[in-house]
């Protein structure tokens, strides 16, 4: 076994890690186990998914993911080149930066920030 120190969000644990020459060994059932758990985001109008919309398409720009728009880093009218920054979703405390994948020109933004948008969803459309 092996005793470490892993600090997660500023806040340090002291852990032990069984070797991989070790056999894995249950936890005695008298003492606290650890379980991951998952907290809701508390429920309000803002917590809906946004509309959508028609599927995907030509010039389309849709979501690689679940979750929450944090931003929308483009405006109708701007000029963009392929991987320029559209939208920032974040999923799971994660930020992923949702680009263009095309030159041309934004026509149509579909969310704002503080939507929430499923998988495969309309979030900007390129003409």
């Amino acid at each position: 076994m092996k005793k470490l120190k892993v600090t997660v969000d500023g806040k340090t644990y002291d852990v032990v890690v069984e070797g991989a020459d070790e056999p894995v060994r249950q936890a005695p059932s008298a003492g606290p186990v650890l379980q991951q758990t998952s907290v809701a985001p508390p429920s309000s109008s803002a917590a809906r998914p946004a509309s959508s919309g028609p599927a995907a398409g030509a010039g389309s720009v849709a979501s690689p993911l679940s979750g929450r728009i944090v931003s929308v880093d483009c405006s109708v009218g701007q000029k963009v080149v392929s991987g320029d920054k559209l939208v920032t979703v974040e999923a799971m405390k994660m930020h992923t930066f949702v680009a263009a994948a095309s030159d041309g020109v934004v026509t149509a933004i579909a969310v704002q920030a503080g939507d929430v948008v499923e998988e495969g969803q309309v979030l900007v459309t390129i003409g």
